[in-house]
């Protein structure tokens, strides 16, 4: 189980302190044309410093649910990237929507390709 959940999840590590890691993602998101449309700071609340950025662009997700039939897609949304201060360091984690995207019908899953490329340019951001 522990394999496909390494698939499944991208995490890297951050070469910026954990303030600056959040600052970043959300800087690259709106420089990528996307939005943040909410951040929610946990540690207070858990007592670990975790700082979860949500992200949505109004294109791809009137892609994805301007079909009934596949507004269940919508439980996925938005997207989101977990920044988490472990031990080591600071890291980032999102979902692997290119890997997730296979699992997909055809036409949500090129979507999900998309959003994949998007992902993976914000994580560059801050490695």
């Amino acid at each position: 189980m522990e394999e496909i959940m390494s698939q499944m999840i991208n995490g890297v590590k951050s070469r910026y302190s954990y303030e600056e890691t959040v600052e970043r993602i959300k800087s690259k998101t709106k420089e990528l044309g996307w939005s943040v449309i909410g951040e929610h700071d946990l540690e207070e609340k858990i007592g670990i410093k975790l700082t979860i950025v949500e992200i949505c662009n109004k294109d791809f997700a009137k892609r994805v649910l301007e079909r009934p039939e596949d507004r269940w897609i919508s439980a996925f949304m938005p997207c989101h990237f977990s920044v988490v201060e472990n031990p080591d360091g600071v890291y980032v984690y999102g979902i692997n929507m290119g890997l997730f995207g296979k699992f997909m019908p055809e036409r949500l899953g090129r979507v999900l390709m998309d959003v994949s490329k998007v992902d993976e340019e914000i994580l560059k951001s801050i490695i």
